[in-house]
C-alpha cells in the first residue's frame, strides 16, 4: 500500500502542479478565460486515464495465474523504466516551471493546443501510475487502490497550498527529492522483475541487478550537484 501512495502521490503531484503553472501562466499572459479550455483537457485527461487504467486491470483479471506472474514481473521492468525516463528528463530539464511555462506560452494561441497540453499532461502521469500499479496486480486490489486514493488526494491538497499561499517551493527540488525516492523503487522493481522473469531467487542476483539500477541512476540524478559541489569545496 505504500508504494503505491507514494507513486500515486509522486504522480499526483507532478500533474496537479503542472496544470496549476499552466493556469498562473495563463493568468500572467491575461487569458483567464481559457482556464475552461485547460479544465476541460484536464478532465479529459483524468476519464481517459480511469479507462485505460480499467481496461488494463480487466485484462490482467482474466489472465490465468501464471501469465498474472509474468505480466506482473514484465510490469516491474517497465515501472522501471519510466523511472529511468524521469531520472534521465529531470537531469536535462533542471527549470521544471520555466519549461512547462514556455510550452504554455506557445499553446496559449490556440485552444486546440492548450485543452491537448492539458490532457496530455494528465493522462501521461495517469498511464504512469496505472503501469505502477500493475506490478501490484498480485495484491488485494482494494488496498492498491487505497493507496492510490490516498496518495492523489495527499497530491491534490499538496499543490493547493502551494498555489493559493503564500508558500514558495523549488519545483526542481521537489521533483529531485521525489526522483531520490524514486531511484531505490525503480532498483526494486528492476531487480525483481528480473529476477522473477530468470525464475532465479538468489538473493545475490536480486542485489546485483538492484545495483545495476540504482548506481547509474543516482549518478545521474546527482551528477550536477556533485560538480556545484566540488566547484564550492
Amino acid at each position: 500500500m505504500l508504494d503505491s501512495l507514494f507513486l500515486s502521490f509522486r504522480e499526483g503531484l507532478e500533474a496537479a502542479l503542472i496544470i496549476g503553472i499552466i493556469l498562473a501562466t495563463l493568468s500572467q499572459l491575461n487569458r483567464k478565460h481559457l482556464a475552461k479550455v485547460v479544465g476541460f483537457g484536464t478532465i479529459a485527461g483524468v476519464i481517459g486515464s480511469l479507462i485505460l487504467g480499467w481496461g488494463l486491470f480487466t485484462f490482467a483479471q482474466s489472465i490465468s495465474h501464471e501469465a498474472e506472474e509474468i505480466m506482473e514481473a514484465v510490469m516491474r521492468i517497465v515501472a522501471a523504466g519510466l523511472i529511468a525516463y524521469f531520472i534521465l528528463w529531470l537531469h536535462r530539464n533542471q527549470q521544471v516551471a520555466g519549461k512547462i511555462k514556455g510550452q504554455t506560452e506557445k499553446s496559449s494561441s490556440s485552444k486546440i493546443g492548450l485543452f491537448l497540453l492539458a490532457f496530455l499532461s494528465v493522462i501521461r502521469e495517469g498511464m504512469e501510475l496505472m503501469v505502477f500499479n500493475m506490478t501490484k496486480i498480485s495484491e488485494s486490489a482494494g488496498t492498491v487502490a487505497l493507496g492510490s486514493i490516498i496518495g492523489i488526494i495527499a497530491a491534490a491538497l499538496v499543490a493547493f497550498v502551494i498555489f493559493k499561499t503564500t508558500i514558495k517551493l523549488n519545483l526542481s527540488l521537489i521533483f529531485k527529492a521525489l526522483g531520490l525516492i524514486l531511484v531505490f523503487l525503480g532498483g526494486e522493481m528492476f531487480a525483481e522483475g528480473i529476477v522473477e522473469l530468470l525464475e532465479t531467487h538468489s538473493e545475490a542476483m536480486e542485489i546485483l541487478f538492484l545495483a545495476v539500477f540504482i548506481v547509474p541512476a543516482l549518478f545521474i540524478l546527482l551528477k550536477d550537484d556533485m560538480a556545484r559541489f566540488r566547484r564550492a569545496a
